[in-house]
């Protein structure tokens, strides 16, 4: 009897490691992780358990982690050799899974504030129109979760080009 109790206690708990983390909790991890460190391992340890098969979504948040610790990382080859590994599983989950809306836009947001010079913007302007087109049909988490970040960023634009302007 307590062999089998001991063996339920280790599979429940090698199960809920297993599974990942809900994605409103990705979601808010994941915007105070551009300038937290301690937030981008937070969100790598909410994610590495997540499967690309069973959670293309959640596995994605993983990646960006990954994307995220660059911004940490002082050696400039290792922060190359992440950004490449890393920008490359990204947009092998996009094509194997375009359905997914939330996916595209944190490529999106990825292409949109990394260098220039390391050249991975070349789906910008398709994952936009995709992202805006797309967005009518999510659900509501994810819809508050882009809009307004969308809506940030276009004001952001606008503001810079009106400066230009000037």
């Amino acid at each position: 009897m307590r062999l089998i109790f001991i063996m339920i206690l280790l599979l429940s708990n090698i199960l809920s490691n297993a599974q990942c983390s809900e994605l409103s909790i990705l979601r808010e991890t994941y915007v105070s992780s551009q300038s937290d460190m301690k937030s981008c391992k937070k969100l790598d340890d909410l994610t590495k358990n997540c499967s690309p098969k069973l959670a293309p979504v959640e596995f994605s948040y993983n990646i960006i982690s990954h994307l995220m610790k660059c911004n940490f990382i002082f050696n400039p080859f290792v922060k190359y050799t992440t950004f490449t590994e890393s920008t490359q599983q990204l947009d092998s989950m996009i094509y194997l899974n375009p359905q997914y809306t939330e996916i595209r836009f944190l490529r999106y947001l990825v292409q949109l504030n990394c260098p220039r010079f390391l050249g991975y913007r070349t789906n910008l302007e398709n994952d936009y129109k995709i992202i805006m087109s797309s967005i009518k049909s999510v659900d509501e988490g994810l819809k508050n979760f882009i809009l307004p970040i969308i809506n940030n960023l276009d004001n952001a634009q606008a503001s810079s080009i009106g400066k230009q302007k000037r």
